[in-house]
């Protein structure tokens, strides 16, 4: 579905978005600092099914369009593009720290609430639905074959990734307090590498040619 050097690229992009301080590392750690390292875990889980789906909607939302309109698929990557320049000019200059909330003691108790706290907060996250939309239109190809299932197997590698680091992340703000994961240092250098990250996949999609 997917070719290997298409996928190469994408695990290079995703590693760096992952390391890259968001919304859901934001309240992963959070809910760690409040609850422990296991509802940390549980938070996380869910944002990533989050991930999934929002991925898995992105798909099904580019094949009806190039099912209906053809061309809509090349209208969309320079749409993508402009989105993820707005992206790159943000995120290098967001401030290099992460406002976390210890304040989330008393809030949702239990493994499953803590889950459904981490699906919903991804889900309902605006920014979320233009940022897949932008992003994995780049890696898929229709000539390919079913555009869902490959967005599909780039939002479970993206997941994937996300909760091996993510999850290293919590367990060391369960042990140390996040005073490595608050670092201003490591959050800018992250920050700087995704402004990079997005301005060259947005300079990747202006440049190549229409399929």
């Amino acid at each position: 579905m997917i070719d290997p050097q298409t996928y190469m690229l994408f695990l290079l992009t995703a590693a760096v978005l992952v390391i890259t301080p968001g919304p859901d590392t934001v309240l992963v750690l959070s809910r760690t600092l409040a609850s422990g390292s296991s509802a940390g875990l549980m938070t996380l889980a869910g944002t990533q099914a989050g991930n999934v789906a929002h991925a898995l909607a992105a798909g099904f939302g580019v094949s009806g369009m190039v099912l209906l309109v053809p061309a809509a698929f090349n209208i969309l990557k320079y749409v993508g593009a402009t989105y993820l320049v707005y992206l790159a000019v943000t995120t290098w200059r967001a401030v290099p720290a992460l406002a976390l909330d210890a304040s989330l003691t008393g809030r949702p108790s239990g493994a499953r609430r803590y889950f459904i706290q981490g699906l919903t907060s991804n889900l309902v996250n605006p920014k979320m639905v233009p940022f897949f939309i932008a992003l994995f239109p780049q890696f898929v190809r229709p000539e390919l074959g079913n555009v869902a299932i490959q967005s599909g197997l780039l939002g479970l590698t993206l997941a994937g990734m996300a909760l091996l680091w993510i999850s290293a992340l919590v367990l060391l703000a369960g042990r140390f307090r996040a005073r490595i994961a608050t670092t201003a240092a490591i959050v800018g250098i992250a920050n700087k590498l995704a402004a990079m990250t997005f301005l060259g996949l947005a300079g990747r999609l202006m440049l190549e040619d229409n399929r």
